[in-house]
């Protein structure tokens, strides 16, 4: 295992618990270094850091996978998961996320457990460089029919690596049923949206029963319907599922079917469009958008993008109405999310906090890496602002 040095500065992070290094904290690097390749990280003063691996054409050039020299193995890999599945406090059953990349010390990996088949996600080339002992340790702890490899996030670009789809293992069902509570849902390990399903949201969705019960309600990026397939369920006497995608629209009509529900009527639309357009008013809205936000130096540009799908929001939502809304992005801190919701409603409404959301169990947050605190979520009651006529002007007076 090659060393590499590191300045005082990144020595300082690591010690406080972070485990990226950035291109410019690194001093030293041996010579033919591969990208992925697996190094040891030493201090300012040849202290030994941990173990990560490094990656030229990343900013982040370094990624802490142990703060202690190990072997990185099929054995290092299912040491971890098990870690994974003992922070969660719960068997190896059911359908959840196992792994969270930077949350459990595995950054650059994201394992989704579908039932009996395992989606897994590596986005970084050091992850890509440990395929064959992460798939080996996967297959190890779940026996699963099934693993696929997720490889086609935009991210890799950025780490110089190719963008595939790749089943591993088994024999993949592509209308694999997955129970969330007393639901089920139609997933597609293949082609769906990241790895087909979003479990961040898995204690959020819930939270319709307390809303949605005889309320109309409107599910936008609603993707395959899991608020609005709650909201059915708890009672909600209609249901506007809108998306700009046609194959989440026919998954989502599919759970609602699925599911003995009814009351859906389905929109392919663009969010901001049919928000925009029409004019019926809603008593509950639910916004969880992609992020707006892709990296630092767009955050301006995204807020200036919350506040107007926020304003063109609270316009559709009845007087006394609830909103679920949400950003999933780490650059956004949760202050500045209340903000710009705030923001928003300036002028037009009086909002009331009922409830701030996160991210469900089986993405931990580590306090000491806080991009690992991505999603963030309000609860607001929106009480309208009656809107005052002036009175007529002494010439408008003569005129009648």
């Amino acid at each position: 295992m090659e060393q590499m040095q590191v300045d005082k500065r990144a020595e300082e992070s690591v010690v406080a618990g972070h485990l990226w290094i950035f291109s410019n904290q690194v001093r030293f690097r041996p010579a033919g270094l591969a990208d992925g390749e697996v190094v040891e990280v030493t201090g300012d003063k040849g202290r030994s850091l941990g173990t990560g691996y490094y990656n030229a054409k990343s900013l982040i050039a370094i990624r802490l996978l142990s703060r202690s020299k190990v072997a990185v193995d099929e054995r290092f890999f299912a040491d971890r998961i098990g870690q994974a599945l003992q922070l969660r406090g719960r068997p190896a059953e059911g359908s959840f996320r196992v792994v969270n990349s930077e949350s459990d010390f595995l950054p650059g990996l994201v394992i989704d457990k579908y039932e009996d088949q395992i989606a897994v996600q590596l986005l970084t080339a050091g992850m890509e460089r440990q395929k064959e002992p992460i798939v080996a340790a996967v297959k190890k702890r779940f026996s699963p029919r099934a693993v696929v490899l997720r490889n086609d996030s935009p991210g890799r670009k950025e780490e110089g690596l190719p963008l595939y789809i790749e089943t591993a293992d088994g024999n993949v069902d592509r209308s694999a049923v997955v129970k969330m509570g007393p639901l089920r849902f139609l997933v597609d390990v293949l082609s769906g949206h990241k790895t087909g399903f979003y479990f961040d949201q898995a204690e959020n969705r819930p939270l319709m029963r307390e809303f949605s019960p005889g309320k109309n309600v409107l599910d936008l990026f609603c993707y395959t319907g899991g608020f609005g397939v709650h909201a059915l369920y708890y009672g909600a006497r209609a249901v506007t599922f809108v998306d700009a995608s046609a194959e989440a629209l026919d998954l989502c009509r599919e759970n609602v079917r699925l599911n003995g529900l009814a009351g859906g009527v389905f929109v392919k639309a663009d969010a901001f469009d049919f928000l925009k357009e029409g004019r019926e008013e809603h008593e509950v809205i639910v916004l969880d958008p992609p992020s707006f936000i892709k990296s630092k130096k767009k955050l301006r540009e995204g807020e200036k993008g919350y506040i107007d799908l926020h304003k063109k929001a609270l316009r559709r939502l009845s007087s006394e109405g609830v909103l679920f809304t949400f950003s999933c992005s780490y650059h956004m801190r949760q202050s500045r999310f209340r903000d710009l919701v705030r923001l928003a409603a300036y002028g037009r409404a009086d909002l009331y906090l009922i409830r701030e959301l996160m991210q469900a169990p089986d993405h931990p947050v580590l306090l000491t890496v806080p991009e690992t605190d991505y999603l963030k979520g309000l609860i607001v009651r929106a009480r309208k602002r009656r809107r005052i006529v002036p009175p007529p002007c002494p010439r408008d007076k003569a005129a009648m």
